[in-house]
């Protein structure tokens, strides 16, 4: 009997340990709101133009935002820390940025991003972004190529066609070479075969 009650009370101080432990854990763990908006430049003629599939991705899909038609987004509960913010459109091809978000000392919140090579190292160096965000298209993607036309050229630099042509050449005029040759000369040459 008493060591049942025991159980009970190890039970019950350890849910209130666990439960303890995590509100102080959510305390801490505070999340921000990124915003930006994405701007019209050669490749973007219109923001408009951008599919409604295409999202504003941060940390390969931890957390998304949506591009409205004016281009604006906003992507919420973003932690403090390191982050890489990718636009994910199936048409366009736009520039990562490096998220650093730290806390000053009065609490509040300060976003330094920076574009950034996929592959290399996150520098310190790389001017900083104003904020709220502004991110222009850096490429339209070009899926399709056209069909290229009939070309004599090429055909005749395949190399199926050059041994064809070389087989050829074999067949018709290496007899008229040898009709041609001096009839002492084509008889030594028969003699030797």
């Amino acid at each position: 009997m008493l060591n049942r009650l025991f159980l009970v009370i190890q039970s019950v101080l350890l849910l209130l340990l666990a439960i303890l432990a995590t509100t102080a854990h959510a305390g801490s763990d505070k999340t921000y709101r990124v915003r930006g908006s994405v701007i019209a430049n050669e490749v973007l003629s219109d923001v408009s133009e951008l599919p409604t599939r295409a999202r504003v991705v941060v940390n390969g899909g931890e957390h998304t935002g949506f591009i409205k038609s004016d281009g604006s987004f906003a992507v919420e509960n973003v932690k403090a820390g390191d982050s890489l913010l990718e636009i994910s459109s199936a048409d366009y091809a736009f520039p990562k940025v490096h998220l650093r978000i730290s806390i000053k000392d009065d609490g509040k919140a300060s976003i330094a991003a920076r574009y950034v090579q996929i592959g290399s190292e996150w520098s310190e160096s790389a001017p900083v972004l104003a904020y709220p965000l502004q991110i222009s298209a850096a490429q339209k993607y070009e899926f399709f190529t056209p069909r290229q036309g009939f070309n004599i050229v090429a055909m005749f630099s395949n190399p199926y066609m050059l041994m064809v042509g070389a087989s050829l050449l074999g067949i018709f005029v290496l007899p008229k070479l040898q009709a041609n040759m001096d009839p002492e000369a084509l008889k030594e040459v028969q003699n030797k075969s």
